[in-house]
C-alpha cells in the first residue's frame, strides 16, 4: 500500500510540475519566425535534480527530458501549427499525439481519479507521512487551496522588478517577483535581449496556456480568460526569456538554463524517433 501511495504522489507531481513547467516558460512575442534555439536547462524539484532540452522552431516546442548517465527518457513536443501535443516514451519505445483540447480534459480526469486513490490509500499511511501528503494536495499547485466544496476565488496578482541582477549561463537578467494576495509565488529571472520566444505565435500560445493553467491551478475565471487577460507575469514577454524561474507557491521547483545557441533545427528533430510504436492517448495514461 505505500509503494502505491508513492507511485500515485510521484504521478500526480509530475502533471503538475509539466504543467507548471510549461507555463513557467511560456512567455512570447511574435509576428515571424527566426532562426532556431536549442536551450539546456536543470530542473531541481522534491530534492530531486534532472536535466532538460528545449528546441523551438517555426510554432514548435520540445521538451526532451533525460535521465541518469543522459539518455533521453521523454519528450512532449508542442505543434502550434495544426494544435497538437506528442509524448515519446523512449523507455518504451511507443507515443501518443493528440489534440492539445483532448490533452488537457484527459489529464484532468486521471488527475481527479488519482486524488481519489490517494484519498483512499491514504487511511493506511502513517501519520506524519500523511500530512505530508495532505498538505501537497491542498497546495495551489495541485489546484486544491482548501476543502473541496471551497469556492475558487481569482487572487490579486502582482508583478514587481527588484533591483537584483544576475548573470545566468552567460546572460545578464534581472529578477522579477509575481505575488498573489501580496505573498510571493514565485521568481522570474529574465535575461533582456534574447529572443527565443519569437519562434512561437502568440495567440495560437494563449489557447494552449489557457488549456494547461486549468491543469495549473483552481481559477476558472483564469481558465476561461487565458494568463495573459489578467496576469502581469505577461508584461515581461517583450523583455526576453526566462532563464531561472523558481515556484515559491509550494513545490519549490527551480528551472534554470545552463546553455543556449541559436541554430536552424531539422524538422525530424520535432517528430517521434523511427521505429516507435504509435499509441492512443487514453492507452498510454491507463497502463
Amino acid at each position: 500500500m505505500r509503494r502505491r501511495m508513492s507511485l500515485l504522489a510521484r504521478m500526480i507531481f509530475t502533471m503538475v510540475l509539466l504543467a507548471w513547467s510549461m507555463l513557467a516558460s511560456l512567455f512570447t512575442w511574435t509576428d515571424h519566425a527566426s532562426a532556431g534555439w536549442i536551450i539546456d536547462e536543470v530542473v531541481k524539484a522534491g530534492g530531486e535534480s534532472g536535466r532538460q532540452q528545449v528546441v523551438l522552431q517555426a510554432n514548435q516546442m520540445k521538451t526532451l527530458m533525460f535521465g541518469k548517465g543522459g539518455k533521453p527518457i521523454s519528450a512532449f513536443t508542442l505543434n502550434l501549427n495544426n494544435e497538437t501535443i506528442t509524448q515519446v516514451d523512449y523507455e518504451r519505445r511507443n507515443f501518443f499525439t493528440a489534440m492539445i483540447q483532448e490533452y488537457a480534459q484527459t489529464i484532468r480526469g486521471a488527475m481527479t481519479g488519482a486524488m481519489k486513490e490517494m484519498q483512499e490509500a491514504l487511511k493506511d499511511v502513517p501519520p506524519e507521512q500523511r500530512q505530508m501528503i495532505e498538505q501537497m494536495m491542498r497546495s495551489p499547485q495541485m489546484g486544491q487551496s482548501g476543502p473541496a466544496t471551497q469556492e475558487c476565488r481569482e487572487p490579486r496578482v502582482e508583478l514587481r522588478k527588484s533591483g537584483q541582477q544576475a548573470t545566468i549561463a552567460g546572460y545578464s537578467a534581472v529578477r522579477y517577483d509575481v505575488l498573489a494576495d501580496g505573498k510571493l509565488t514565485s521568481e522570474l529571472w529574465i535575461a533582456t535581449g534574447v529572443t527565443a520566444w519569437r519562434e512561437l505565435d502568440q495567440k495560437k500560445l494563449e489557447r494552449f496556456a489557457a488549456e494547461m493553467a486549468k491543469l495549473a491551478g483552481c481559477s476558472s475565471s483564469r481558465s476561461r480568460q487565458g494568463l495573459p487577460g489578467g496576469d502581469p507575469s505577461w508584461k515581461l514577454v517583450s523583455e526576453g526569456y526566462p532563464v531561472r524561474t523558481v515556484d515559491r507557491g509550494g513545490s519549490g521547483a527551480t528551472i534554470e538554463v545552463v546553455k543556449m545557441e541559436t541554430r536552424t533545427v531539422p524538422a525530424a528533430e520535432f517528430q517521434p524517433p523511427p521505429g516507435f510504436t504509435r499509441k492512443m492517448l487514453r492507452e498510454m495514461m491507463g497502463r
